[in-house]
Order: structure tokens, then C-alpha cells, then sequence
């Protein structure tokens, strides 16, 4: 993978057929992807077909999203995360593919307490352990995993390398959380990177919205990240299209950060295209 690599997300095409989805994408120019397991999960699509397909379309999946689990249950309730996560981690290896994305579950922040914390820290501890070989990333979503304080907790507490934060600036600002807050509680651990936009409360393309993220993604290059940035849409407009435009767009500016943080100079600044609906301009 190349350092700061730009991924398409499928998970915008959950309920479209995915083999022709990826062959969409290809004709796109979406080669690099982040492919959603719900495809193979809940609708049973074979793996031989996804692999047969992403190989005819000279595309590489670099991480695979998997489904809903939930780290926060004790026995015997955590057993059927444990076995979910199990045949996730096959399908990926399936696809040699060895980094997966998680959720931390459905706990609510005003259930956060020491049981919970120590439940989720044994099961993912347990979960690294098991599959020594897969690295796991965990992203923020609604709940208690919308506060930084305790996903970092959590990353500190499990205490492995291959147990990282899948860092969402725009779920938590969804959440009313301040994501470049969220960012410095929880840079050190941050393995994978989603762009999308928000704007009114809802979310829509990377490049429009409400919210800037480029002061964010410039700490972050600046920093020192050269891990992978998965762009998604979960608008209400043509999720094709959008996620199209979102991708250009974060090839844009991702590439002009990292050639800032780098230091090294350059003739022609990237193309980065204005984005359908835009609000507020990257710069």
C-alpha cells in the first residue's frame, strides 16, 4: 500500500449486486478498496466470485469492514461476537487481506462504567490474541464509543499492536463531538482514517459540508500518518456518483498535505474538484 493511499468504500452499495459494483468502480479508477463484508455476511455472495472479480478489475482490497459486534457483552452474549468475528476473519484472510474493520459495540455513553470497561478490554485482548496475524481497527460510531476519553481507555487498556483506532472526524462531530478534540486524545492510536461530509446534521460528501476537515488531516500528515484514508458516502444523492467526487476530491487534498509535510516543492498543485453542493471550500 502506498503511504496515505486514498480507498473507495463499498459500503455505499450494500444493497447493489457487488461484483458490478466493482466492475463500476474499475471504469472509475477505483482500484484501491475498502470492502464491506455485508455482501458476503448477509446476502451470501461467494468469495471465489468477489476475488475473481476484484483480480479481472485490477483492484486490490486493502481492509475489509465487517459487521456489527459488540466487545461491551459478558458471557455467554460475547460468544456469538467471538464466532461472528471468527468467520469475518476468515473471509478476509480468504481475500489475503489482513486488516479489519470493528465496531466497539452498542453500549451508551451514560451506560459507560468499570464492568463495561473491563468486559470490552477482555473480549478485544482475547479477540487480538486469537488472531494474532489480522490487524484490527475500531471506529467510533454512536453511544459510548462517541466519546474519545473512552475509546482511548479502551486502546490503552488492551494494550496491542494490532488493536488500533479506524479514527470517523465526522461521526463524532455527528455525535456532537469536536473531532479535532477527538483527533489529539486520540492520534497516537490512530491505524485508519474515514472522510465523509456532513452538513445540517447529515452526511453527504467529503469536500462539502459544513465541516472542514482540512486543519485536521493537516496535523495528522504532519504528524507523521502515512496510514490509509477510506472515503465514504451515506448521503441521500447518487452514491455513485458522490463517492466519485468524494474520492478526487480526497485524492486532492491529501496528496498537496502530504507533499506540505514533506517539505518538498512542486510546480502544479493537484486538482482537487469542487464537490456538487459545496459550502465550504478545502484550501
Amino acid at each position: 500500500m502506498q503511504p496515505c493511499q486514498v480507498l473507495a468504500s463499498t459500503t455505499s452499495h450494500k444493497r447493489e449486486p457487488l461484483p458490478t459494483t466493482l466492475e463500476i468502480f474499475a471504469r472509475l479508477d477505483l482500484r484501491d478498496i475498502d470492502l464491506n463484508l455485508n455482501h458476503m455476511i448477509e446476502r451470501g455472495v461467494d468469495l471465489d466470485r468477489v476475488r475473481t472479480a476484484l483480480a479481472d478489475n485490477g483492484q486490490q482490497a486493502w481492509i475489509v469492514s465487517g459487521g456489527w459486534c459488540d466487545f461491551f457483552h459478558g458471557e455467554p452474549e460475547i460468544e456469538a461476537t467471538v464466532a461472528s468475528v471468527a468467520r469475518q476473519v476468515a473471509m478476509a484472510r480468504t481475500l489475503d487481506v489482513n486488516r479489519l474493520r470493528l465496531f466497539f459495540g452498542r453500549a451508551a455513553r451514560g451506560e459507560w462504567c468499570a464492568r463495561l470497561r473491563d468486559a470490552s478490554v477482555a473480549n478485544i485482548q482475547r479477540l487480538a490474541d486469537r488472531h494474532p496475524e489480522m490487524s484490527f481497527v475500531f471506529e467510533n460510531h454512536d453511544g459510548a464509543s462517541s466519546c474519545p476519553d473512552i475509546c482511548r481507555e479502551i486502546l490503552e487498556r488492551v494494550d496491542r499492536s494490532t488493536v488500533r483506532m479506524n479514527f470517523d472526524p465526522i461521526n463524532f462531530e455527528h455525535a456532537g463531538v469536536d473531532s479535532m478534540t477527538a483527533f489529539r486524545v486520540l492520534q497516537p492510536f490512530i491505524a485508519h482514517v474515514h472522510l465523509k461530509g456532513l452538513d445540517d446534521g447529515r452526511f453527504c460528501e467529503f469536500g462539502a459540508g459544513a465541516i472542514d476537515l482540512t486543519p485536521l488531516l493537516a496535523e495528522l500528515i504532519a504528524s507523521g500518518y502515512r496510514g490509509a484514508f477510506t472515503v465514504e458516502y451515506e448521503g441521500e444523492f447518487d452514491r455513485t456518483l458522490r463517492l466519485y467526487e468524494s474520492v478526487r476530491c480526497a485524492r486532492g487534498v491529501i496528496a498537496r498535505l502530504a507533499v506540505s509535510a514533506s517539505g518538498a516543492s512542486f510546480e502544479t498543485e493537484p486538482r482537487v474538484p469542487r464537490a456538487l453542493h459545496m459550502t465550504k471550500k478545502y484550501t
